[in-house]
């Protein structure tokens, strides 16, 4: 009897352990920079599943790791201002001591592999984006008290560019398509990054940093997120119908409806955080749906 209890309470224990430790996996993911890290990766995935350019892992591991610390050092640098915004956040990072040792560390490996395995105009390009992205929050971050939604714009510059990368990386020609698919990862993170202002609504103000948001108050902001998401669906559209792009991209389509239902819960509250969390996970899906479009086609054509 009582080894069946002991059973019993050891597969309680186990599971506990599971669950603490996928519990510990998901704050990681969420609060510790990695889902944007991931976003950056999808984006130069759907760069390669687009225009057949084949990757290797060394773009793949320097995207990654770029986006990561610049993320990191945001969140933490931001970590005590956003106890009121963003709490849950701010006492992980302050709770683990995410400290500037981290990011120092993944600068250093970021910067040997492009040493190694890359080009010196690779090796230049990837650190300025890094020092502009960590110079982001104590510089260019307060141009937006003098420059309307300036830190939407020029974050998601940043991620455009990552539509790009690879043909740099790999000395191909940048086409019109590469250019038109740069353009629309810079609408969607302008949609992303004007919904994240929402939260941090009356801390910018307060700050006065000139967000979309801030400016146009509850009442409005609502709209231009919607007419935001409209306009993409207009440009991959456009895009398709002149052949800059080919008719799979198509398949990202559905993402639009996945940005209405978080758009539209944020809408009714502003503090419902989930939907902040589907918004930073919408750049993953990019390269899953395109990659499920072309695979579709293909099989279409057999």
């Amino acid at each position: 009897m009582s080894s069946n209890v002991h059973a019993v309470s050891s597969g309680f224990g186990f599971r506990n352990d599971i669950v603490m430790l996928m519990s510990i996996l998901w704050r990681e993911l969420v609060f510790g920079g990695h889902l944007f890290a991931l976003g950056s990766v999808s984006v130069v995935m759907a760069c390669s599943i687009v225009f057949m350019i084949p990757v290797s892992w060394d773009i793949l591991f320097v995207t990654y790791l770029l986006f990561y610390a610049i993320y990191l050092y945001d969140y933490t640098q931001g970590a005590s201002s956003d106890e009121t915004t963003n709490s849950s956040r701010a006492k992980y990072l302050l709770c683990k001591n995410k400290s500037k040792c981290t990011v120092i560390i993944t600068s250093l490996v970021l910067l040997t592999i492009m040493m190694v395995f890359t080009s010196v105009i690779i090796t230049i390009i990837g650190m300025s984006i890094l020092i502009l992205g960590l110079l982001y929050g104590s510089h260019f971050k307060k141009l937006t008290k003098k420059i309307p939604a300036f830190k939407n714009v020029f974050v998601s510059i940043v991620w455009a560019f990552m539509a790009i990368f690879a043909f740099i990386y790999y000395s191909v020609p940048i086409t019109y398509g590469a250019i038109m698919l740069a353009l629309f990862v810079f609408i969607r993170m302008m949609n992303i990054q004007i919904l994240f202002d929402v939260r941090d609504l009356e801390g910018d103000r307060k700050d006065g940093l000139l967000t979309v948001p801030a400016i146009l108050g509850d009442k409005k902001y609502p709209f231009i997120l919607r007419l935001i998401n409209i306009v993409s669906v207009v440009f991959i559209l456009g895009c398709v119908l002149i052949g800059l792009l080919p008719v799979f991209t198509l398949a990202v389509i559905p993402m639009f409806y996945y940005a209405v239902s978080y758009i539209n819960r944020v809408v009714k509250s502003r503090k419902e955080y989930t939907s902040y969390i589907f918004a930073a996970f919408e750049p993953i899906m990019w390269s899953i749906f395109i990659f499920a479009g072309k695979y579709v086609t293909m099989l279409s054509v057999f």
